[in-house]
């Protein structure tokens, strides 16, 4: 499977080999659903809460006689159907995350990275390590490889490079991944995804020694 390559000023090289390491080993949609669904999950606080009878205001005492009154038995005004009454089964704060194996993980960012390949949608950068903040360099880095027009782009890079990562934070299309930390909403919800010479070979360390995931 090859793909195209580019330098570091974005001029195009050649076509290289994907390493058959991660790429052509097949793509588990339901390994890319459990890890989406899990990292969704995640993302939620949970601090949402409502207030059940117990904890409304009001209601210590009976609203009127049980008899006599000619109207429907009332215990309290905090009841439910009372206008300021507690919620019936009302969310109350929780913890939403959980907990994926790192089969299933290893087996999603490679499923992932298998159907960007095929869909024709990954591209190989030598390793761009500014030495100053400047967007205006990195965007023209992208722009020479005409993909500024085309919707969103993921771009893994190895390592903490900081002139890098506050260099690409300005740019709006773009969202910058540590390849060491790879999320899997970060490399699945984009159009295209470029990948450094080092973030790839961090990918084949991570991802590409260990066994398959039935």
């Amino acid at each position: 499977m090859k793909v195209k390559k580019y330098s570091k000023e974005g001029v195009y090289l050649s076509e290289v080999e994907l390493p058959s390491e991660i790429f052509g080993t097949g793509v588990s949609q339901g390994a890319i659903y459990d890890a989406i669904k899990d990292e969704n999950a995640n993302l939620r606080q949970g601090t949402h809460s409502t207030k059940d009878r117990s904890e409304v205001r009001g209601g210590g005492k009976k609203p009127w006689a049980q008899k006599g009154t000619g109207r429907a038995r009332q215990g309290s005004t905090r009841a439910p159907h009372w206008v300021g009454g507690g919620i019936i089964h009302g969310p109350k704060p929780r913890d939403y995350s959980g907990s994926l194996s790192k089969n299933v993980k290893r087996k999603a960012v490679t499923s992932i990275l298998n159907k960007k390949a095929e869909e024709g949608r990954i591209a190989i950068i030598e390793d761009i390590e500014p030495t100053s903040f400047s967007t205006k360099s990195i965007f023209l880095v992208f722009q020479k490889m005409e993909l500024v027009k085309k919707g969103n782009l993921g771009f893994l890079v190895a390592g903490e490079n900081l002139h890098l990562k506050r260099s690409t934070r300005n740019i709006p299309f773009l969202k910058c991944v540590n390849s060491k930390r790879v999320v899997c909403r970060d490399i699945l919800y984009n159009n295209n995804l470029i990948i450094t010479e080092s973030a790839l070979k961090d990918l084949i360390s991570h991802y590409g020694k260990k066994g398959k995931v039935a």
